[in-house]
């Protein structure tokens, strides 16, 4: 039984214009599925967040799941006020790595982790702490925790956790991807890719032994020279046979230029709060 998904980026640094949509530095994605509704990230900013909600059409009533790619601010600042906007007495499944929780920072003094919630908002959460891969509703499945590296990650000296009570350089082990499993091939969806791109383009044909069809999100490009891209773009296009790439967020205005230089635009797109895509599963 053919069944269609909708994909659409509700947060993001850039916006469609003439919607009514808001942009601000961060990532959020809402996926329909049958009868599932699923928001992938919060975005930085709880107002922008609803305020985009509500201009597309979604409510906070009728997400039945979230899932976050990572603990970074930008992706779960919008949380509480998520959170404070239901209406409903249902309690909202969160899955995340454990690791997304725990407290983070720019170097050793800006927090850049997981907001604090309120008593009231705890208890309208269920939280799902997994590390594996897990199919959050059928078709749609998070990479897990990707551990094998190979290639240059997307981490960096001044992100930092705790480890036994001293700050350390974070390999953000909770960096996760969700992936879909469309009737042409898998549809990789990314927060900020901090584990690398090609990492988990590698974790992902190792779980599913399927053509990569098509990658979105934030690639977190922003900081790698002309070079490191152009590598990127080489193994795209000849391990992956150059899957179509819609791109925002920490992939950086530069990298996605020099992708479309590259590639073209019918290959490398824009994908801003309002970009919306559908596959069959």
């Amino acid at each position: 039984m053919k069944m269609k998904v909708r994909i659409l980026n509700v947060y993001n640094n850039n916006a469609l214009q003439d919607k009514g949509l808001k942009s601000d530095y961060g990532n959020s994605f809402y996926f329909e599925i049958g009868e599932e509704r699923i928001l992938f990230d919060t975005g930085r900013r709880g107002d922008i967040l609803l305020n985009n909600m509500k201009t597309l059409g979604i409510s906070p009533d009728e997400i039945d799941t979230i899932v976050f790619s990572h603990g970074h601010s930008d992706h779960t600042g919008g949380l509480p006020a998520f959170l404070s906007a239901r209406t409903g007495r249902e309690v909202i499944e969160v899955i995340m790595h454990p690791a997304a929780i725990e407290p983070k920072r720019f170097l050793y003094f800006y927090p850049i982790g997981f907001p604090e919630l309120s008593e009231k908002q705890k208890r309208g959460i269920k939280f799902s702490f997994v590390k594996e891969s897990f199919e959050v509703v059928h078709g749609l499945t998070t990479t897990g925790e990707i551990t094998d590296r190979p290639e240059k990650d997307s981490t960096a000296w001044y992100m930092t956790h705790k480890v036994n009570g001293r700050r350390e350089r974070d390999p953000l082990s909770d960096d996760l991807s969700l992936v879909l499993d469309t009737k042409k091939g898998l549809v990789i969806v990314a927060g900020c890719c901090h584990a690398g791109l090609l990492n988990t383009c590698i974790h992902v044909s190792k779980l599913f032994n399927k053509e990569i069809r098509a990658i979105l999100g934030g690639t977190h490009l922003m900081t790698f020279p002309r070079k490191e891209v152009e590598h990127i773009g080489d193994v795209l296009e000849k391990t992956y046979n150059m899957p179509q790439l819609y791109l925002n967020h920490c992939t950086g205005k530069k990298a996605i230029l020099q992708l479309k230089a590259r590639f073209g635009p019918e290959t490398v797109h824009d994908f801003w709060a309002g970009s919306e895509l559908t596959y069959e599963i």
